[in-house]
Formats: C-alpha cells, sequence, structure tokens
C-alpha cells in the first residue's frame, strides 16, 4: 500500500522545482495564466510585467473620405480585451466588434451604428476600465 502525499507538500515541491528550474535555467520571465490566477516572473533584465503594461497608443487610421460623425464605444465594465476588429472594417448596427473577458467569461462587444472601425484605443490582453473607449466607428455617410 502506498501512502498518498500530502496535497499541500507536493504543491509545495512544485513551486520548489519550478523555481529551481528558472533560477538554474536561462530563462528570463516566466508568464502564467490558468483559470482565475495569473503570475509573472522576471529576472533583471527580463520583459515587462503583461499584467501591469499600459495600453499602448490608441491606433488610428486615416479617416475615410466622407464619413459621418464618429460614435465612440464604450467599456460596459472592467474587463480584459480578448479581441477587437481592426481599423478599417466596416460594420453594422448590432455586429459583433470585440470581445471581453470578465471573471473567465467571454462577452461580445456589439456596433451601436453601421460604419467603418477608425480607432481601436487597446489591444488584447489589456486590462480595460469601466467607462474608457474601447474603439470609435465613423458612421457611414
Amino acid at each position: 500500500m502506498t501512502a498518498e502525499k500530502d496535497p499541500v507538500i507536493a504543491a509545495i515541491d512544485d513551486a520548489r522545482a519550478l523555481l529551481d528550474t528558472l533560477l538554474t535555467g536561462g530563462w528570463q520571465q516566466l508568464h502564467v495564466a490558468s483559470g482565475d490566477t495569473e503570475i509573472f516572473l522576471a529576472r533583471d533584465g527580463g520583459g515587462a510585467n503583461p499584467m501591469r503594461t499600459v495600453a499602448p497608443a490608441p491606433l488610428v487610421a486615416a479617416p475615410a473620405p466622407q464619413a459621418g460623425p464618429e460614435t465612440a464605444v464604450p467599456v460596459p465594465h472592467v474587463a480584459t480585451l480578448e479581441q477587437a476588429l481592426a481599423v478599417g472594417t466596416q460594420v453594422v448596427a448590432g455586429q459583433p466588434v470585440a470581445t471581453l473577458r470578465v471573471l473567465d467569461e467571454q462577452e461580445d462587444i456589439t456596433a451601436p451604428v453601421s460604419g467603418t472601425i477608425v480607432r481601436v484605443d487597446a489591444v488584447p490582453g489589456a486590462l480595460l476600465e469601466y467607462g474608457s473607449t474601447l474603439l470609435s466607428i465613423a458612421a457611414a455617410a
């Protein structure tokens, strides 16, 4: 009969093995996301923490000729951006234009107007704040 290892001791042993691998290997950074847990480890010279990075400046396309007024699509609550349609994409009202992740569930954000996406203010993986602008749509003229 084999005795089962205490799960707490097993988890500690696994963590020690992971840290030993990181310390003795050539790793510069480690980013792990699983379920509702996300960790980031980096040595000096490693990358920036993706969980704390500021979203880059908005991607802006040249304005389309004869476009109508722009409509901002706000973020309905704190969430992580999974994906958004690209600048220049033609959309119709009610069409999904972005997908957010909230507590491991995905939520589609739909276009409030028909037109062309002229600006996307976040990149996939970015943490979005309530009320901030997700993207802008120039109404069809």
